[in-house]
């Protein structure tokens, strides 16, 4: 489990590279490079405004 403090810093990343015009596979990859446990990306995801429907589609596919 991630702290609060590491998961913050790397959401706040994560919301301006979104505000820079990164897409969500830019911003699910930014989660892997910094070796985010993959079963709290959808939260972070969440909390950045994407649809659940639309990540579990999307995680699905196996990016």
């Amino acid at each position: 489990m991630t702290s609060e403090f590491v998961r913050n810093i790397h959401l706040a990343t994560a919301q301006r590279l979104k505000e820079q015009g990164a897409d969500l596979y830019g911003i699910v990859e930014h989660f892997e490079n910094v070796f985010m446990p993959m079963d709290e990306v959808p939260e972070l995801l969440g909390q950045l405004g994407y649809p659940q429907q639309d990540l579990k589609q999307f995680l699905k596919g196996g990016n």
